[in-house]
């Protein structure tokens, strides 16, 4: 591939956010991937792990070390509580990091109650939090950007404007529906064709998901200022619990979030969508439309499709669209690498989606 631009690396790149980056990348007018590392595919070229991407990247899967020393930017696409350390390695070696892991998410003492101990709660306080649409004035220039994960941004995205309106004063109801690929390309039992097919089952319910701490957290921020967010280390308010329920789907990709807000007041379709509208007017990565969402309009894209009813037994429903390896992972992260470095918001992004 003949292209100049901010020399970026891969880290995890023989997975589903590493596919994806990958392809992002690869059309992305600014960037060139230098260097990318995978264990298992060490050593081997591009397309011996990605088919799809034969011939667009001359390059062969390396180690960590050989990523940093090639680089200005990484993107780590590694496993929670694995990614700090290879965080902590490439900012010592002054590179910028976008970490699509946990690690950073999260205030170190909320982080540890739902993963682990963290082994580098000291580069917390210059991380950011990358859900664009809340955060862009805290994004550009960062040093370290924590990718928001796929279902608290699909539940964001949706809930922020009617958090920002007042409306969630109590608890909120988060019921998903979530494609496999968001539990990444390892082996799991659970995940094998003849668990998944023609079946749909519930996983970790009644506040055991851990992507219920970044939307409540996201949530409380959004109460106390509006828009303009919190920073780190503000003091937070009372707000809303949420009761966060993903059900997994025999589907490859995509979320669909289903959100039931108490509202004492009753509305019309009409002034819900226009609330919806008002607050996402300038922000090119999400749509409003006055029609349902589903996850096929959004299949390989990186839009967040909303919208919302009144259901007149006293619920505000609103709704979101995400493919969560796009919008929800790869997509996600460039769209905020993008930021980080000035360019345009949508450089090397989908907005259309895959259909059929």
């Amino acid at each position: 591939m003949n292209k100049t631009g901010i020399r970026v690396g891969v880290l995890g790149a023989s997975g589903y956010g590493g596919a994806g980056l990958l392809r992002r990348l690869s059309r992305h007018p600014n960037a060139t991937v230098t260097a990318l590392a995978s264990r298992q595919y060490q050593g081997q070229p591009v397309d011996a792990c990605w088919p799809q991407l034969a011939g667009l990247f001359d390059l062969r899967f390396g180690t960590v070390e050989s990523v940093l020393e090639a680089c200005e930017v990484v993107f780590c696409a590694t496993p929670h509580g694995a990614t700090a350390p290879l965080v902590k390695q490439a900012r010592e070696a002054g590179l910028r990091v976008l970490d699509l892991s946990a690690d950073y998410r999260l205030p170190i003492d909320l982080y540890e109650q739902w993963y682990v101990p963290h082994p580098h709660p000291e580069l917390y306080q210059e991380a950011r939090y990358g859900l664009v649409e809340l955060h862009r004035d805290e994004l550009a220039n960062a040093k370290l950007i924590a990718v928001p994960g796929c279902n608290s941004s699909t539940v964001n995205l949706v809930l922020a404007p009617f958090a920002q309106a007042g409306l969630v004063t109590q608890s909120v109801i988060a019921d998903l529906k979530v494609g496999v690929s968001g539990a990444g390309r390892g082996q799991n039992a659970q995940l094998q064709y003849a668990e998944l097919n023609e079946n749909v089952k519930p996983y970790k319910l009644a506040r055991t998901h851990r992507h219920t701490a970044e939307v409540e957290l996201t949530l409380r921020r959004i109460k106390k200022q509006g828009r303009q967010l919190m920073t780190h280390g503000d003091a937070l308010p009372e707000a809303a619990k949420v009761s966060f329920n993903p059900h997994l789907i025999p589907m490859t990709r995509g979320i669909l979030a289903t959100c039931y807000i108490p509202s004492e007041t009753a509305w019309t379709d009409a002034a819900l969508i226009g609330l919806l509208n008002d607050f996402y007017q300038a922000d090119p990565m999400v749509y409003v439309q006055t029609e349902l969402p589903q996850t096929k309009a959004v299949t390989g894209s990186d839009r967040c499709i909303v919208s919302a009813r009144y259901d007149d037994s006293g619920y505000i429903v609103a709704l979101a669209a995400t493919d969560n390896l796009g919008r929800g992972a790869a997509g996600q992260a460039v769209q905020n690498f993008n930021l980080m470095h000035g360019l345009a918001e949508t450089s090397g992004l989908y907005k259309e989606g895959i259909w059929p």
